[in-house]
């Protein structure tokens, strides 16, 4: 009896687990992985463009011949949803965003529509928050549909590619949705998000080979190619400007953020010699000092003098010297060459910063850098009671202090000179 009892038990709360009622399978569903927002400031329609890898090509099914380049879809609409409902129409199976890599937002949009746009994908369930944030000039739909006809990687995975090894240039980085989250509800700092470049005309939406019905585009196609450069700069919730190379990697030296990338320096002020028959690189070839970053760091600290905050910010970085040519003095570097190398390399890293700092505190006006949320954190009741209200009036004007120490880390061995006759 007690046995009986228990598997009757054992039924009625199995039958009360409830289920996976939205399970879909796998060969169901269509697996996007770049996803694209641009806005007509005319219409003020929406466009969506999705690019997807066909299921049996992701599954290793060598008997499908479609191009894993990706397929390339774009609909407008008035609302997100509006546009994302007519893509659905035009697919056979269920839309999955799960597999997203990364969002493609053009300028306008993001002048715009930033903040409904960011609430949006953070409010849709099967997006991931480590999905990545890009900014583009001119189209989304161009960005997503540039295809590299040397190469059958798409575009969506490039991306997420160029931003993966970011690091090694130092010219952007990557910001995912929770990133960019986090930066929209802290106080005192302002978003940033990486830039992609395409090599062609930025506002080229690229053609629809598979024709166009009810504002809906098939198979969209350009051929180019794309690279990561720069930063998108934020003020609240719109987009206010770019930030360069040069300025990115200031922000990047600012942050903190690690940097394993090639860095050069003039021995001292470049001349040219008018009379010089080489190419003026080859030229100054004799003049340059070439590290690889191998370490970096920041600290930001806040002084409260005079009643007004003061940045103290304090950049670590070490190096490795991989090439010095020089036609004068010993075979060997001393160590009060050394000492100048260093000194060399603290100045390059310094005009990162400023020139960041410069377009930060001044054309942009946007505390990128984070100042607001360091004196937030170190002096709470002071940003309550005195800067909270006013950080955007007094934020330009308040000084920056820079110290860069850096380190050559090998310095214990025989560096050679490259003797140029």
């Amino acid at each position: 009896m007690k046995k009986a009892m228990l598997i009757i038990s054992s039924v009625i709360l199995m039958l009360s687990f409830v289920g996976c009622w939205d399970y879909v399978e796998y060969e169901q569903m269509t697996q996007i992985y770049a996803l694209g927002v641009d806005l007509d400031a005319k219409s003020n329609e929406v466009t969506i463009t999705l690019q997807y890898i066909p299921t049996a090509k992701s599954m290793g099914d060598k008997t499908n011949t479609t191009n894993s380049t990706g397929t390339v879809y774009s609909a407008s609409g008035i609302t997100i949803i509006d546009a994302l409902t007519k893509l659905q129409q035009a697919s056979p199976n269920k839309l999955f965003l799960g597999y997203l890599q990364v969002i493609v937002i053009s300028e306008d949009a993001a002048k715009y529509l930033m903040k409904d746009l960011i609430v949006f994908f953070d409010s849709t369930s099967n997006i991931r928050n480590s999905v990545n944030i890009v900014i583009v000039p001119g189209s989304a739909q161009g960005t997503i549909a540039t295809r590299d006809p040397n190469s059958e990687t798409s575009s969506g995975k490039k991306m997420h590619m160029l931003l993966s090894s970011s690091q090694s240039n130092g010219t952007t980085y990557s910001v995912t949705l929770h990133d960019y989250l986090q930066m929209m509800d802290r106080e005192g700092v302002e978003p940033v998000a990486p830039r992609m470049l395409t090599t062609v005309l930025s506002s080229d939406s690229g053609e629809a080979l598979g024709g166009t019905r009810n504002g809906i585009r098939f198979s969209v196609e350009k051929n180019g190619n794309i690279l990561a450069s720069g930063m998108a700069a934020f003020k609240k919730d719109k987009f206010v400007g770019w930030l360069n190379d040069k300025e990115s990697m200031g922000l990047n030296w600012i942050l903190g953020n690690k940097i394993t990338s090639y860095k050069t320096s003039n021995i001292d002020k470049p001349s040219i010699n008018k009379d010089e028959k080489d190419l003026p690189l080859h030229a100054n070839l004799k003049k340059m000092l070439y590290y690889y970053i191998t370490k970096s760091g920041s600290k930001i600290r806040v002084k409260i003098e005079n009643n007004q905050p003061a940045i103290y910010l304090e950049v670590k970085v070490e190096a490795a010297l991989r090439k010095y040519y020089s036609d004068e003095g010993s075979e060997y570097i001393s160590p009060d060459i050394v000492n100048s190398i260093q000194e060399k390399l603290s100045r390059s890293i310094n005009s990162d910063i400023m020139a960041a700092l410069e377009k930060g505190k001044g054309e942009l006006n946007s505390d990128i850098f984070g100042f607001g949320f360091s004196l937030y954190r170190q002096h709470s009741k002071e940003w309550n009671k005195y800067y909270k209200g006013v950080w955007d009036d007094i934020f330009h004007d308040v000084p920056v202090r820079v110290n860069v120490k850096t380190k050559i880390t090998n310095t214990g061995t025989n560096i050679k000179k490259l003797q140029i006759k």
